[in-house]
């Protein structure tokens, strides 16, 4: 048993090669944004929608560790706009046009603590004259309950297939031979990149979401390739869901795809139950995947329930 251990071992090592992620890219000329200074001096790319319109409300898209490219994402931008809605956009430390190692993230509490600044440091969650709305998807659902834990005046959230159970799915899932190459990994490199979280898109079977993610795989502002380190410290964030939920004091949206093969919608009821916050709608948007598809499908559902927020709003 011990010689064949150490022979796997050794297959492994000679398999494993850490991935290398391509270099942060130049920021454009006259790109819009401008860039938020994080505690530790890390400067991260911030880009704000402004409707023509004097604004009601203000959006926050939150990421997860991959990142955004807010370019590609300019339709979604504008739904959530709605013409009246303000909404703002943050490359994280890592990806994108910000600073920070790509792959690896050393102190995961500065990832959620530069949205923290971000957020508390803005005008409207400053002044309180508008509410100040959350939008996250996927695992950056985690994300988005973890840093509103830890501020005061969060106007609502919208939780688009959270990934708090996920499922075995072609082309997402690693396998036998991925889980030993990061045992290997967690144990002599865990700061070096091999997880690929882009997986292999032409195995993934509905078509909108195999379209997505060949072109988020390809995607320069974004980042496929992490560290064990980085996955370990995502995985305890998600695994905070339930309780982030039982502790909730706004309003939320939850919608799930129901062509999803990635979440579990397990995971979905669950959230909901746990929502402390008694003002709270889950919707399973049918024909939904996993990516855009859920969002554009629902898009009277998300103008609805933001229009709601927004009116109700008392400073």
């Amino acid at each position: 048993m011990k010689h064949c251990l150490m022979l796997i071992l050794a297959l492994s090592f000679s398999a494993c090669t850490s991935m290398k992620n391509p270099a942060r890219p130049q920021i454009p000329e006259h790109s819009e944004g401008y860039f938020f200074r994080a505690a530790d001096g890390c400067n991260l790319f911030v880009y704000e929608y402004m409707p023509h319109q004097a604004y009601e409300a203000t959006v926050f898209i939150l990421s997860g560790i991959t990142g955004i490219n807010h370019h590609r994402e300019k339709d979604l931008i504008a739904q959530l706009s709605n013409g009246k809605y303000r909404v703002v956009v943050m490359h994280p430390r890592g990806s994108g046009y910000s600073e920070g190692k790509r792959g690896d993230i050393p102190d995961f509490s500065r990832f959620l603590e530069d949205y923290v600044a971000l957020i508390t440091r803005d005008e409207d969650y400053v002044s309180r004259k508008r509410p100040v709305i959350l939008f996250g998807h996927s695992m950056s659902c985690a994300v988005l309950l973890a840093v509103a834990e830890k501020t005061k005046y969060i106007g609502g959230a919208i939780l688009v297939n959270p990934a708090y159970r996920i499922k075995a799915s072609k082309g997402m899932s690693p396998g036998f031979g991925d889980y030993v190459k990061y045992a290997w990994y967690a144990v002599f490199a865990r700061h070096s990149p091999v997880v690929n979280m882009a997986g292999n898109p032409a195995h993934i079977e509905n078509k909108e979401d195999r379209e997505e993610a060949e072109k988020r795989a390809n995607d320069p502002l974004l980042v496929n390739h992490f560290s064990l380190h980085t996955m370990m410290q995502s995985r305890k964030i998600m695994e905070a869901m339930p309780d982030h939920a039982a502790e909730a004091a706004y309003p939320l949206l939850l919608l799930y795809g129901t062509r999803d093969p990635i979440v579990d919608p397990k995971g979905c009821a669950l959230l909901y139950e746990k929502w402390q916050y008694p003002d709270k709608q889950y919707h399973q948007v049918k024909g939904g995947g996993h990516g855009r598809s859920t969002v554009k499908l629902a898009d009277g559902l998300i103008r609805d329930w933001v229009d709601r927020i927004a009116t109700g709003f008392a400073p």
